[in-house]
């Protein structure tokens, strides 16, 4: 197996989610450290605004419905910052970096593309983690135990609650995380939160009623799979409706709603791009394999707005790693170059 340019360090954590959370903050303190004082998004607007009046009522009202809702993962984010030595006010204002892109009228639609298949013979499902520049080389692995919860293994960004990129448990329940971009943004609990708790699904159904708990401020895209049940559903959410499509043949998803059609949103140049592009591929030649999965989320036939992207203008984001998980095969592997010309450069994990 070649040797990835950009090798993704793993680490293990057990013991209690506020014990889990301190152990990776002070193993990533660096990588924490180096992204947060670079994080231009945080640095340029969100500070500031956490500076004023308004933000500040935000920020406190924010702070107390999540503390509530979810006081586990809220403990495991002040274990990170402890660990890390880094403000806590800073690394949640990042976990909620969704919710305050509406706050401050940011008007870009960022994101990954999903893209999965499920015959008689296969069912895969593949993920283009896509996101800022200054994110590259700075992500791990982290394979946690927390006391009286499955075990999971999660893509991780420094500072950031795992589950919101991609990731599986030993409940066999695995999936990705796409961004979109309703306009109708709510007061509620933040997607960062809900997606952790994902980590902890016993079941597809429970992964569901996860990404679908009532009171949330904005929504995600997920693809789920359940290596039991052998089923692969994508779950649209948005902070007032919901839609479940269970995937039979192939599916591609990017970052605006293809289900939920009535919902006011933001498709951005990239996100409209890549779905028509894929819509023509998956047409044209349906994935009926790994090999078939790759090449649709490798391609750049559209020279401005690839699928695989390099964060080329007009678009600046970069697709910073590929997954493929293979429910049959239970393996996830995550390909840390470009998947079909460095198709060997990948990391393998047993489901």
């Amino acid at each position: 197996m070649s040797t990835p340019v950009n090798p993704i360090e793993q680490f293990e954590a057990t013991g209690s989610h506020s014990e889990v959370g301190f152990a990776i903050g002070k193993r990533f303190a660096e990588q924490i450290h180096r992204l947060f004082d670079n994080y231009r998004f945080l640095r340029h607007q969100v500070l500031p605004y956490h500076c004023t009046l308004e933000g500040q009522a935000r920020y406190q009202e924010l702070l107390d419905l999540n503390r509530t809702r979810y006081p586990d993962y809220f403990a495991e984010l002040e274990g990170l910052a402890q660990g890390a030595g880094r403000p806590f006010e800073e690394l949640f204002l990042a976990n909620m970096r969704g919710e305050y892109r509406e706050y401050l009228h940011e008007l870009q639609a960022r994101g990954c593309s999903d893209c999965a298949v499920v015959t008689d013979d296969v069912a895969l499902m593949g993920h283009n983690e896509d996101g800022e520049p200054e994110f590259r080389g700075n992500m791990y692995i982290v394979h946690a135990k927390v006391e009286g919860k499955p075990a999971f293994t999660a893509l991780s960004y420094p500072g950031f609650l795992c589950g919101n990129a991609f990731g599986f448990n030993a409940e066999g329940v695995c999936f990705s995380i796409d961004n979109v971009r309703p306009r109708d943004a709510r007061v509620g609990v933040g997607r960062h939160f809900v997606a952790r708790s994902l980590l902890e699904a016993r079941s597809l159904e429970d992964a569901i009623e996860r990404v679908t708990v009532p009171g949330r401020a904005l929504g995600f895209s997920y693809t789920i799979g359940s290596v039991r049940e052998r089923r692969v559903v994508h779950v649209e959410v948005a902070p007032g409706t919901y839609h479940v499509h269970e995937i039979q043949g192939g599916y591609f998803h990017a970052n605006h709603y293809r289900m939920l059609t009535d919902v006011d949103q933001i498709i951005g140049p990239s996100s409209r791009a890549r779905v028509e592009r894929a819509d023509v591929l998956l047409q044209e030649s349906p994935p009926l394999d790994d090999a078939g999965i790759l090449t649709v989320l490798g391609d750049r036939a559209n020279e401005r707005y690839p699928i695989y992207r390099t964060a080329t203008s007009p678009d600046d984001n970069a697709t910073l790693c590929t997954a493929l998980f293979d429910l049959d095969g239970r393996r996830l592997r995550i390909y840390t170059d470009h998947p079909v010309l460095a198709p060997k450069k990948f990391i393998e994990f047993a489901i």
